[in-house]
């Protein structure tokens, strides 16, 4: 690839990378930091990854550095400041009470999934990514990602359902 070339698929891809890890909760500098050090990877290891599995190989990286971060996480924890919001004139304190709340929900949910089905569902509904990018992603035939789709749809309305 061309320097340029190369440069502008860093771009997007990075794009990609750090929206999926700030859906997964990620503060805004340990995405940048993961993003950051999975372009490098990728320029290190180019040579030895097939064209078609440049943005698996990608998300794989990327999502592995996630899991060693949460490691961590869990054996030093920290409070985001980003979580404590500060009250603003324009918005009442009762709806932002009530997103907080439902973010909170939401996340409590999809935590009760697996990792896979996490995964599937933040990058098929708050990426928006189709169902070809995302076999492409996982190297799964497009049917057989549908139905796993599905079921962490439908194992995400049930907890759901069933807690609030």
């Amino acid at each position: 690839m061309a320097k340029e070339t190369i440069h502008q698929f860093l771009q997007q891809a990075g794009t990609l990378l750090y929206r999926y890890l700030r859906k997964r909760g990620l503060a805004r500098e340990d995405a940048e930091d993961i993003v950051q050090d999975t372009c490098y990877k990728y320029l290190i290891y180019q040579d030895g990854i097939g064209p078609k599995q440049v943005m698996g190989w990608m998300f794989r990286v990327a999502t592995n550095q996630f899991y060693d971060l949460k490691r961590k996480d869990k054996r030093h924890p920290t409070v985001d400041v980003e979580d404590i919001q500060l009250l603003s004139l324009t918005h009442l304190p009762e709806i932002q009470l009530l997103r907080r709340e439902t973010a909170q929900n939401i996340r409590d949910t999809l935590s009760r999934l697996s990792e896979q089905h996490q995964e599937l569902l933040i990058l098929k509904y708050e990426l928006s990514l189709t169902y070809k990018e995302l076999s492409s992603l996982y190297g799964m035939n497009e049917n057989t990602l549908k139905t796993h789709v599905t079921r962490a749809k439908n194992q995400f309305i049930k907890h759901y359902g069933e807690e609030y």
